[in-house]
């Protein structure tokens, strides 16, 4: 996986604010009265946990509908409900494998305060890994909690203020296969304090860093365990944005798939530059304004697959 330098022309407005997140959808018992079944994070067993991985995504969102009609329009991923009638929250399936949870933000719901994607990091032991990231500065938003079928789960938040997810499932992580269109390449964390994340996460989940070429004077770093690179790092130089995670979603086309989630009514906060040597990139915020990133499919000489 290589995450690729960006060109940050940002639009006025562009928020990769974290907010806070009250994850009632799936973690509160009010949701218990609604048979809530939330999905594994692979539909076959593997009994394996891939440490530092980012797992699986939650999508936040004010509007579940418009939501869903975007990212199948775009992706082809198919939402299906998972409590059983109210609709408020469903599986996000791609080509038939559970990639990830939709949680409708309802008006009770004071402390949701915008739309957003929050990723999972698998740990051996949510339980320890909260206890040590307390120690290090880090904050337990959401305390560690079984949810059936999908295993022991936690949010927190770094020192900084991005928010993260932490998971140990109950049935095995989904194996290294490659990457895979339009599902997920991995997330990138945008930080003002490069050094001061890079021991925090090492602590987290065993990280090392790595810092790699791409294809100019400039030089990226990667989060790796076990020789795996699992996540990029990026030093924020702009205004009013603030420390968070980036999801990412591979594309065959970054400028076709940026043109067409614009016509579907989400909005280009960075547009692609044909000028990046390592693969084409864009950031888009959906119609509900959760931003992810797309990154083009490139084979191993850096040419667009």
């Amino acid at each position: 996986m290589t995450l690729s330098e960006k060109s940050m022309d940002f639009k006025k407005g562009l928020r990769l604010i974290i907010g806070t997140v009250l994850l009632a959808g799936l973690f509160f018992p009010a949701c218990a009265n609604q048979s809530v079944q939330v999905s594994p994070v692979t539909a076959v067993p593997t009994g394996q946990h891939q440490v530092g991985k980012f797992t699986w995504f939650d999508l936040f969102t004010d509007d579940m509908e418009a939501a869903s009609q975007f990212y199948q329009a775009l992706f082809g991923w198919s939402f299906e409900s998972a409590d059983g009638y109210t609709q408020k929250v469903r599986t996000i399936f791609s080509d038939k494998v559970p990639i990830a949870t939709a949680v409708l933000n309802t008006p009770e719901n004071k402390k949701i305060k915008e739309s957003r994607w929050l990723g999972y990091i698998s740990v051996e032991d949510v339980d320890q890994v909260s206890k040590t990231l307390e120690e290090n500065q880090g904050t337990v938003y959401v305390p560690p909690r079984n949810l059936p079928d999908r295993g022991r789960v936690a949010v927190a938040i770094d020192p900084e203020g991005a928010i993260f997810g932490l998971l140990t499932s109950s049935h095995g992580d989904p194996l290294d296969t490659g990457i895979i269109e339009n599902q997920w390449m991995g997330s990138e964390l945008w930080t003002t304090n490069v050094t001061s994340a890079l021991g925090f996460y090492s602590k987290i989940a065993g990280y090392e860093h790595r810092r790699v070429g791409i294809g100019t004077k400039s030089e990226y770093l990667l989060l790796v365990k076990d020789s795996t690179p699992r996540a990029g790092v990026v030093t924020i130089q702009w205004e009013n944005i603030k420390p968070a995670w980036l999801p990412y979603i591979a594309v065959s086309d970054v400028v076709a798939t940026a043109k067409k989630a614009e016509k579907l009514g989400g909005k280009i906060l960075v547009s692609p530059d044909t000028k990046m040597p390592n693969g084409l990139v864009a950031i888009i915020a959906d119609p509900s304004g959760a931003v992810f990133a797309i990154q083009e499919l490139t084979s191993d000489k850096g040419e667009k697959q």
